[in-house]
This record gives C-alpha cells, sequence and structure tokens, in this order.
C-alpha cells in the first residue's frame, strides 16, 4: 500500500508540473541560447557589418511579437543568436490541421528584412500539405517580399491562415491530391510523433497542449474517419488513445467495443503465437 501511495504521489506530481509549465507557457520568449536540435544552428551571417542593423531589427520585431502574436502561436527566440527562431502554429478549427502543433524553424540573414527569412518545417515525414515539403521546404511567395510591409509575425500568421487551410489541395491542380479526411489521419499521425520526440524547449507546451485537445481529436476522429469500419484507421485510433492516456488524459471512453473487435477481428486472422494465444493485439494497445 505504501509502494502505491509513493507511487501514486509521482505521478500526481509530474502531471502537476506539466499543467504548471503548460500555464506558465508564452507565447513569446527569449532564451538565451538557441536549441542543439535547431536546423540552422550551423549556418552564421557571414558579414559582420550589417549585425548591428540587424541586430536593431530583429529587436524590434521581438517586441511586436511580445505584444501582438495571437494566441494560437508561440514564438522562442534567443540572445545569442538573434538570427535564429523557433516558431509552434495551432491549427484552427474548420480546418483537417485543427487542434494540430506545426513547427517552423527560422533563420534570418544579415540582409533582413531586404530578404526573407530561412524557414524549415518540422514535418515528422508527413506529406500534408502541398506548401508544406517532407523535407521542410515551405514555399511561400518570397517574390513578393516587400521589406517596408513584411515582418515575421505577419508571415507565421499566413501560413496559418493562408496555408494551413480548410481545403489545402483544392487549387493545387498539377499535384497529388489529398481529401480533407486524409490530411486530418496525417496530421493525427504527427501528433504521435510529435509526442514522442518534442521539438527542444516546447516539451511542456506539447504535453500541456495534447491534454487539453485530447478529448475533442478523438471525437473528431470518430466522427470524421469511421475507425469502427477500417483496419488501418482503426489501429490508428487506438495508438492516438494510448499515446493520450501515456501523456495523462484518461481516453478508456473513447476506446469503443466495436474498435476492439475490429482489431480483435483483424488479428485473428495471423498466425498464433506459442500456446494458441493471440498476442498481436497486446502490440496495438
Amino acid at each position: 500500500m505504501d509502494e502505491e501511495k509513493r507511487l501514486f504521489g509521482e505521478i500526481e506530481l509530474i502531471e502537476d508540473l506539466v499543467e504548471k509549465r503548460f500555464k506558465e507557457f508564452k507565447n513569446f520568449d527569449i532564451h538565451s541560447y538557441p536549441p542543439y536540435d535547431h536546423h540552422f544552428i550551423n549556418h552564421k551571417n557571414q558579414k559582420r557589418e550589417p549585425e548591428s542593423t540587424l541586430a536593431e531589427t530583429i529587436k524590434k520585431e521581438w517586441e511586436m511579437l511580445e505584444k501582438n502574436l495571437p494566441n494560437s502561436i508561440f514564438v522562442r527566440a534567443y540572445e545569442e543568436r538573434i538570427d535564429l527562431m523557433r516558431a509552434a502554429i495551432v491549427g484552427l478549427e474548420g480546418t483537417p490541421y485543427c487542434h494540430g502543433l506545426f513547427f517552423f524553424d527560422i533563420f534570418f540573414p544579415c540582409s533582413y528584412p531586404a530578404k526573407p527569412p530561412a524557414i524549415f518545417y518540422r514535418s515528422y515525414n508527413c506529406d500534408l500539405n502541398p506548401h508544406l515539403a517532407q523535407n521542410g521546404k515551405v514555399s511561400l511567395n518570397s517574390d513578393n517580399w516587400n521589406p517596408q510591409q513584411y515582418h515575421i509575425m505577419q508571415v507565421l500568421i499566413s501560413i496559418q491562415q493562408q496555408i494551413l487551410i480548410a481545403n489545402p489541395y483544392n487549387s493545387d491542380e498539377g499535384k497529388s491530391r489529398k481529401s480533407n479526411k486524409e490530411v486530418f489521419g496525417l496530421n493525427c499521425k504527427a501528433m504521435l510523433s510529435i509526442l514522442q520526440f518534442p521539438p527542444l524547449q516546447f516539451k511542456y507546451l506539447v504535453e500541456g497542449f495534447y491534454r487539453h485537445r485530447a478529448h475533442p481529436i478523438l471525437l473528431i476522429y470518430r466522427a470524421e474517419m469511421k475507425p469502427e469500419g477500417d483496419k488501418i484507421t482503426g489501429q490508428l485510433f487506438l495508438k492516438l488513445v494510448k499515446a493520450f492516456e501515456e501523456n495523462g488524459t484518461y481516453c478508456g471512453h473513447h476506446n469503443s467495443r466495436v474498435i476492439k473487435e475490429l482489431v480483435i477481428r483483424e488479428t485473428s486472422s495471423l498466425p498464433q503465437a506459442e500456446g494458441g494465444k493471440d498476442c498481436s493485439l497486446f502490440l496495438l494497445y
């Protein structure tokens, strides 16, 4: 009994820490150093002369971000590397990206704002938008870049409102098309990877965010993906439930008997383990 209380107390403490850090997580904050996993960590501005101008420009943008950044966008800047930023953008409701987190690493060249920043999308190997490539390339119309009008906050809002949109593949005739159902499924697949490997300095945002969004995500998944009738969507649903529960949200009531029966039925045709017991279900949940 004492052991159970001790373990329960430890779990409770961890959960309180996650909630506390999530509530304290600011939309904009400045760290001393960038994380080592930043895509542009090894990029350096070679020209020293314009550096003071770049610093002045970036610090003005820091002030703008701190005062005006939307609640659905989070940015980290760095005192020792003012030419780097990392941003997280929340997918908006009414789109197949809803309740998703999308991460971008940013590099400002010494010629900024005359030239646009370089942006790398952390795709987690999910191809879920025609303008966000799996290799990290972000397709923005940089030809129309106007240094007198554009700034990094506007770029981030444009990604959220003009790329992560309700029907991302409708206007891209020349590219492989995906339905919104497929895109939402890829969004959910990315969530699993993000929970397992959150970008550095965003761990508590990821954990707290998906604790609060777990139930809406599963409800949308049940309504849109119909996992009861399909093996692949059913398996992904079970993985989501498991990941959200491991992250601290009870989701057992979403895991309906229909889905369990689906998985049992599908796995019953596989070779059984020694002793006549099928162990494949336990690999899924």
